[in-house]
């Protein structure tokens, strides 16, 4: 007897351009590839990224995915940070990205530690058709909005 897992509900939405500036890293989904988001967001704390944004920085934290190699099994580039005037120009040591206009599939979660688990649900899902044009997360204290580009 196999047990069903409930699906997380989504919600469709269209999104102007999102951009983004902070610290980045080249990974992919092994797990040596997910440890070197945990030693990012240990940089991001040790560095004081969001400080370092200063005036620039709209809103929460920001964790996005891009320049994505292929699909979920090939590497791509986490940028970790916060929303930015598109026309922002950052310090050293940090970067800027623009996520293209796009259709989103929007996932809600109660808890931000529950990430990593979203996530692995958002892999095993068959329904969703991804862009791999970019992908992010709005993480607050006590909830996360977590982003997928689909295809159009």
């Amino acid at each position: 007897m196999s047990e069903t897992i409930p699906m997380m509900p989504y919600e469709p939405v269209e999104l102007d351009p999102v951009t983004i500036a902070g610290i980045t890293v080249r990974t992919d989904n092994s797990p040596a590839g997910l440890e070197k988001i945990g030693q990012l967001w240990a940089t991001f704390f040790r560095d004081g990224v969001t400080n370092a944004l200063g005036a620039l920085a709209e809103g929460p934290i920001c964790e996005a995915y891009f320049d994505y190699e292929s699909d979920a099994q090939g590497a791509y580039t986490v940028i970790l940070g916060s929303r930015v005037p598109a026309d922002a120009q950052v310090g050293a040591g940090l970067q800027r990205v623009t996520l293209p206009a796009a259709r989103y599939a929007k996932f809600s979660i109660d808890d931000p530690k529950a990430i990593y688990a979203a996530w692995q649900h958002i892999w095993q899902r068959r329904d969703i058709e991804r862009s791999y044009s970019g992908d992010f997360e709005i993480i607050g204290e006590n909830s996360a909005d977590i982003y997928i580009a689909l295809r159009s």
